[in-house]
C-alpha cells in the first residue's frame, strides 16, 4: 500500500475523471491508471467503473473513498501538529481578503493555524478585491486572498482554489421549478448585485460578456456592499443574483432560497493568493501559505 495511491484515488473520485486527476497531480494519465490498478489489486475488487463521459464509484469504491479521506486527513493533521511542535511560530500575520474567502473560508483556516501556533497574532482585513490588492501593493498587509485577477504587474497572483458562483432566487420563483433554463430567460429578471470593484461583480460581468450579454442589458434593481446583504435581499423576494456557493450552501439546504440552473453557463472563478513580486514572504506568512493550500485541498468540499 502506498499513500500516493490513496491521494490519487480520492482525486479521481472527486474530479470524476482520470484525465483531470492527472492534470492536478501533474502526472500522465497512464501513471494515474497504474496507481488506480494497484489499489484495486490491493483490495481485490473494482473500485470504479468507466462510462463514456466519466467514471463512477462502485459500492466498494465508496467505502474505500470514505476511509481514504479520513486516513489522508489524519496524516495531514499529524504532520501539521508535529511541525508546529518543532517550530511554534510567533509574531504578526497581516492578511487581507475579499468577502467570500474573508467571511467563509479564512476564519476557520486561520483559527486552526493559530491553534498550532499559540504565540501568533492574526489580523484579517476584509474589503473588496480591488482594495485588498491596493493594500498589498502599498505594504499595508503582506498578502491577500481575492476572487479575481488584478491588472497590476507589481503583484504575484497564484491560483489556490476554484470557487463556483451559483444563481439564486427567492423560494418558489418560477425559474427554480425548471430543470434547466436558457441564459436569455434571466435578462428580464430583477438583479441584485455586489458593488463595482468586488471580485464577484467582475467575474459576473466577464462570464456574461463571454455569452454576449452586457450588464447594461440587465435590470439591476439593487447594488449592495456585501454578499450577505445580497443574499438577504434575494431571500426577501427582491430579485435574483449570482453569488459564491459558500455564501448560500446552508440557506439552500434549509430551503430559504433556491437555485436556478442555466444551460451551458460555466460560473467557476478562481481564488488567488496575492503578494508583492519584490518582497519575500516572512516565515510566518510562508508557513500559512503552505498551510492554506493544504487546508483548501483537505477541508473544503469540491
Amino acid at each position: 500500500m502506498n499513500l500516493s495511491w490513496l491521494q490519487t484515488f480520492v482525486l479521481i473520485v472527486e474530479k470524476k475523471s482520470l484525465t483531470k486527476a492527472a492534470q492536478v497531480l501533474h502526472l500522465t494519465q497512464p501513471a494515474v491508471s497504474k496507481q488506480l490498478n494497484s489499489l484495486e489489486k490491493f483490495y481485490g475488487v473494482p473500485l470504479l467503473y468507466r462510462t463514456s463521459r466519466s467514471v463512477e464509484v462502485t459500492e466498494a469504491g465508496k467505502v474505500v473513498y470514505n476511509h481514504c479521506c479520513r486516513i489522508l486527513a489524519a496524516v495531514k493533521e499529524s504532520l501539521v501538529e508535529v511541525q508546529a511542535l518543532a517550530n511554534d511560530l510567533h509574531g504578526d500575520l497581516l492578511l487581507g481578503a475579499s468577502t467570500i474567502p474573508g467571511e467563509y473560508i479564512l476564519p476557520t483556516a486561520l483559527g486552526r493555524f493559530q491553534s498550532f501556533n499559540s504565540q501568533l497574532n492574526v489580523k484579517l482585513e476584509i474589503a473588496d478585491s480591488t482594495d485588498i490588492a491596493r493594500m498589498v501593493t502599498d505594504g499595508v498587509i503582506e498578502a491577500g486572498v481575492i476572487g479575481v485577477v488584478i491588472n497590476n504587474p507589481a503583484l504575484k497572483q497564484e491560483l489556490i482554489y476554484q470557487d463556483e458562483l451559483v444563481i439564486i432566487a427567492p423560494k418558489g420563483h418560477p425559474l427554480t421549478e425548471k430543470k434547466m433554463v436558457a441564459l436569455e430567460d434571466l435578462v428580464a429578471e430583477s438583479f441584485i448585485l455586489r458593488e463595482k470593484g468586488s471580485g464577484t461583480r467582475q467575474v459576473i460581468e466577464k462570464k456574461l460578456q463571454e455569452k454576449g450579454i452586457s450588464l447594461d442589458r440587465l435590470n439591476i434593481k439593487l447594488e449592495l456592499g456585501s454578499t450577505e446583504a445580497v443574499v438577504n435581499a434575494v431571500a426577501a423576494g427582491l430579485g435574483i443574483s449570482l453569488v459564491s456557493r459558500f455564501a448560500v450552501a446552508k440557506r439552500v439546504q434549509n430551503g430559504e432560497i433556491a437555485l436556478i440552473h442555466v444551460d451551458d453557463l460555466s460560473l467557476e472563478r478562481g481564488l488567488y493568493f496575492i503578494t508583492r513580486h519584490d518582497r519575500a514572504l516572512t516565515p510566518v506568512m510562508e508557513s500559512f501559505y503552505h498551510f492554506l493550500k493544504d487546508y483548501l485541498v483537505d477541508s473544503i468540499p469540491s
